[in-house]
Order: structure tokens, then C-alpha cells, then sequence
């Protein structure tokens, strides 16, 4: 017993020590990758440090890479998603504050925080040692409604961020004009409105017949969001109940069959629940879908409503200020009264009785909301350098 207990002894501490063997090969790879990187942001071709590129799903990340995509000068994502896919996305943020610190990025055009506050305080703080031009993107705060509780830590940190270190940016920007107004009455900080944007040209690409083909669905009422308290799945699921006879389906991250019952107590026999989908699975739903549903507490500029809107599919949203904007106060798709169920069937009913095209969507995202007229506005920005509010 006595042999086997220091056999076993001996075996233990051989495995942890190839871990750490392991861990600091890990580590060490991960740095000079880093430096790597660091040293190609001094060649002079980046013109824009774009970040924090943490968010593993979500607008904010989307948002980035359509800044990248569509702008005319170099921008570089932080962390890259070279990176990113080399070392993980946990060693990226260990190293990006420390290790990007001695780094002067002035020598740039600007650096463009979005919500982290990793990424914006190492904004502020290059700014304020190097005079390095910084703008900062404001997208939706948390607000109680994100929550089935009290507001998680992490959170907080956000909102704080936002409302105490990101109102030192130079240029600061609004995605929509309810929350410009918000920042400026509620909280003194003035910023510049330059909207959420969607992509136009892959909405162009979604395809009713391919979605109805692959579910055996013709007419259908659609949700589009991930299992959120903010999202409200729960008013989709009562309004599958109180409309039997009209197949509904859900399309999201954290959306199951348990789930729906966890949170309703059943399951309509009405509800198709699909999980999540590809970006060009969600077009071809948004492009066969008979009425798209929203039933969100709080948007900043909802990206799926304007993507409706592109492929003209009728809308019923809430009466929530980043909703009401994206459809014009009505004049782009119904609106109920958020928490009224028989309001919202009742505008349901009434959305699949018009036909596709009555409310003339598309024509007004083309013209204001492609990324490609949106991000040339950034780009302005990027160039003069000036402080901005």
C-alpha cells in the first residue's frame, strides 16, 4: 500500500509538473506571438486600432468587423482574430492592456473603443500620455431589464466605464438618436450621431424558398433572439399560445424545448424552436417569415428590425425607444404596447393581413442605414482628427 501510495505520489507530481512545464511553453508562445503583433502595428500601414474585439457573439462584434470591412483606410481589429485563433481570446486579454502600454499610438490615426473597458482604458490612458485621438462608440448601457435581478458585476463595470471614462474620448458617437439624447439630458456627455448600420447586400442574399424547403414552413410568425431577460422571449412564447392556429417559430442561442417550459411552463404545439442559426440561415428566415416579431424591454438600434425592413417582411415591434426609432414611430411596421399580450396579437393579426412591401422599408435602410453609407461617415471622422461632441 505503502509502494503504491508513493508510486501514485510521484505520478501526481510528474503530471503537475509537465502542466506548468506546458502552461509556461503556452505563455511564452503567447508573448512573442503578441509582440509579433505589436511590432507590425509600428510599419505604418495600420491607420485605425478598432477594439476590443472580445465579444464572442453579438451586434458589438459584428458592428467591428463591418467598420473593417466597409472602410476605406486600414483598420485593425484588437486583438485581430488572426490572433485570437494562435493564442485564446483569455491570453489576448491578459496582455493587451500591459503589453500595449509602452506602444505609441499616436502614430495612428485614431484608436475606436466600443464597450470593454479593457480596450477604453487603455484608450484614455493612451491619450492621455501619448495625445494619441480617440473616439469612442456608445452602444446600449445595462438597465435593469437585463436582468431577472440585480445588474451582474461586470455590468456595472460597463455602465461605469461608459458614463466615467469613455466621456473623456475625443470624438464620441451615438449608434442611435434616442440614446443621444439620453447621454446628453441624463448625463451631460454630448456626442455625435453616426447609426447601427446592417449589410444590405447580404440581406439581398436570403432566401425564402431555401428556408421553407429545408422546415416545411409557409407561413409562419418569426423570433430572432438569443434566450436574454432583456430579449423577452417569454411574450413570444404567450403569443404562440393565444394564436393556435399560426405556426411560430424561434430562431436563437439558449432557446430549447426545456427552456420554454422553465420559463412558460410549456410548450405551444404551434412552436417550431429552431436554436441557434448562421447569419445567412436568419436571412433566409427574415426573407420567408409572414411577420417578424420583436418583443425586446431595451434596444439601441436594432439590427434585426432594419434587416426586416430590407427584405420588407412585416414588422411587429414594442413601443421601446430603440425599436420605435428604427421603424419611425410606425411608419415602417406595427407597434404594441410592450407587456399588453392582447395588443400584441391583435397587431400580429393585423401585419399578416398586408401584404409584403406596403410599408416600404427597404428604400429607407438603404438610404440611411447600409454599412456602406454608414462607415464613410466614420471615416471622416477618422481623418480630421478633430475632437468632436
Amino acid at each position: 500500500m505503502r509502494l503504491k501510495n508513493r508510486i501514485n505520489g510521484t505520478l501526481n507530481r510528474v503530471r503537475h509538473e509537465y502542466s506548468m512545464w506546458r502552461y509556461r511553453q503556452e505563455d511564452s508562445r503567447a508573448d512573442r506571438l503578441f509582440q509579433q503583433w505589436i511590432r507590425q502595428l509600428c510599419d505604418g500601414r495600420v491607420q485605425v486600432l478598432l477594439g476590443g474585439n472580445f465579444a464572442e457573439y453579438g451586434g458589438v462584434q459584428g458592428h467591428l468587423k463591418a467598420i473593417q470591412r466597409n472602410s476605406a483606410m486600414k483598420v485593425e481589429l484588437a486583438p485581430p482574430d488572426e490572433l485570437i485563433k494562435k493564442i485564446t481570446l483569455y491570453q489576448c486579454q491578459l496582455r493587451i492592456a500591459s503589453l500595449l502600454r509602452d506602444f505609441d499610438a499616436s502614430v495612428l490615426n485614431a484608436v475606436h473603443s466600443h464597450v470593454f473597458p479593457l480596450f477604453t482604458d487603455w484608450c484614455f490612458f493612451q491619450q492621455q500620455q501619448y495625445g494619441t485621438f480617440w473616439i469612442h462608440t456608445y452602444h446600449l448601457n445595462y438597465y435593469p431589464e437585463h436582468c431577472r435581478g440585480d445588474l451582474e458585476p461586470w455590468m456595472l463595470q460597463i455602465n461605469e466605464s461608459l458614463l466615467k471614462t469613455a466621456c473623456h474620448a475625443d470624438a464620441k458617437i451615438s449608434v442611435s438618436l434616442w440614446q443621444q439624447s439620453e447621454l446628453r439630458d441624463q448625463h451631460g456627455i454630448d456626442t455625435i450621431y453616426i447609426p447601427n448600420g446592417v449589410d444590405v447586400s447580404r440581406c439581398q442574399l436570403g432566401s425564402a424558398a431555401r428556408f421553407r424547403s429545408a422546415h416545411a414552413l409557409d407561413q409562419f410568425v418569426l423570433y430572432v433572439g438569443r434566450d436574454d431577460p432583456v430579449k423577452n422571449p417569454e411574450e413570444f412564447v404567450q403569443l404562440a399560445l393565444r394564436i393556435p392556429e399560426i405556426p411560430c417559430v424561434m430562431i436563437g442561442g439558449g432557446l430549447k424545448p426545456e427552456r420554454i417550459v422553465e420559463l412558460c411552463g410549456s410548450v405551444p404545439r404551434n412552436l417550431c424552436i429552431l436554436g441557434p442559426k448562421s447569419a445567412a440561415e436568419v436571412h433566409d428566415a427574415l426573407a420567408a417569415a409572414s411577420v417578424v416579431v420583436v418583443t425586446s424591454k431595451r434596444e439601441g438600434l436594432p439590427t434585426l428590425v432594419l434587416e426586416a425592413m430590407v427584405h420588407e417582411t412585416p414588422l411587429v415591434v414594442p413601443d421601446e425607444a430603440g425599436c420605435l426609432e428604427a421603424v419611425n414611430q410606425g411608419q415602417y411596421g406595427q407597434i404594441y404596447r410592450l407587456g399588453d399580450l392582447e395588443d400584441l396579437q391583435k397587431k400580429v393579426i393585423a401585419a399578416l393581413s398586408r401584404k409584403r412591401a406596403t410599408y416600404g422599408g427597404n428604400p429607407h435602410v438603404c438610404e440611411n442605414y447600409d454599412w456602406r453609407t454608414v462607415v464613410p461617415q466614420l471615416d471622416e471622422v477618422y481623418c480630421r482628427r478633430e475632437k468632436l461632441s
